[in-house]
């Protein structure tokens, strides 16, 4: 991914910071504990990716996390790295269709509706 894929600052930030995160898990850590007790590193960057793709599910339509965000198997479909970029490409691609000044963007927290600026950074 190009990784000044977005015009969205807080975005590219955000991605900047999940890029670096995964980059920074050595090979054999990905099943390692976090302090969310519950959730290994796995499971902590299916939650990230889920949340990116269920964002811009509800900005285009198109289809959501394979799985619940918030109860993440441990079991990835490809490699982190993968799975990292293909959900922000599609942040990205989704965001890129909002206006800033939008008031109504369709988000997956409540209210369901936030200005673009709010969303974004959700």
């Amino acid at each position: 991914m190009n990784e000044n894929a977005t015009t969205w600052t807080v975005l590219a930030e955000a991605h900047r910071a999940l890029r670096d995160a995964v980059r920074g898990v050595a090979a054999g850590d990905w099943d390692r504990p976090t302090p969310c007790a519950e959730w290994n590193v796995t499971q902590v960057l299916q939650h990230a990716a889920g949340d990116q793709i269920g964002f811009a599910s509800f900005i285009t339509g198109g289809p959501g996390p394979a799985e619940n965000p918030f109860a993440p198997s441990g079991r990835l479909a490809a490699s982190p790295e993968t799975v990292a970029e293909e959900a922000m490409r599609a942040s990205a691609d989704a965001w890129a269709t909002v206006g800033e000044d939008e008031q109504e963007v369709p988000v997956p927290v409540p209210p369901n509706k936030l200005p673009a600026r709010l969303g974004v950074g959700a």
